[in-house]
């Protein structure tokens, strides 16, 4: 592969400009739903592509993630330019206080499918085991290709719900990744 730099990211890496390359554009024919208690793979199409604004927004969540919450970003780089991020979370949360939050994963366009989501998802899992995390709480994006991503990366359904993100993203499938067990 190219020429690419992966990193954690600290505040100097941050700016108004770190997304403007990015493309987020992904197309879906197949979504998951969980349809009496069973998850079920539904023939429904979707576009999701990020704006200006959502881009903005982001940014700042990665100035908030670092400043306030402690969190961790990555960052995968091709020539100077963002291809691929990830963010975890420093709240603990559940029953034991096991999970971390991962908040975002995401490669850009044209460099999907080349291994860049399983190195970010690996530093998460590290970062998260070095923490003394016991499991990875991911409110995974429905869609098929997302899902299929994390369930081929040791990914399972969540054993516990996280109620907050279940209200504030209905739609997405709550996954887990167990660190130790």
């Amino acid at each position: 592969m190219e020429n690419i730099e992966i990193k954690e990211l600290t505040l100097s890496d941050i700016n108004n400009n770190l997304l403007e390359n990015f493309n987020r554009y992904q197309k879906s024919t197949k979504s998951w739903y969980k349809i009496n208690g069973n998850w079920a793979l539904i023939n429904e199409e979707d576009i999701t592509d990020w704006d200006k604004n959502q881009k903005d927004y982001l940014i700042k969540l990665f100035f908030d993630t670092i400043i306030e919450k402690k969190g961790k970003l990555f960052g995968a780089y091709n020539d100077k330019k963002l291809i691929g991020f990830s963010v975890l979370l420093n709240d603990r949360f559940g029953t034991k206080e096991q999970y971390v939050n991962l908040a975002f994963l995401h490669i850009s366009l044209d460099y999907r499918h080349k291994g860049l989501g399983k190195k970010l998802f690996g530093l998460c899992i590290d970062k998260a085991k070095e923490n003394g995390y016991g499991k990875i709480y991911i409110s995974a994006n429905n869609v098929e290709e997302s899902i299929n991503f994390y369930l081929k990366n040791g990914c399972k359904d969540a054993m516990e719900i996280n109620k907050q993100l279940a209200e504030e993203e209905p739609t997405n499938r709550p996954l887990e990744y167990i660190i130790m067990g």
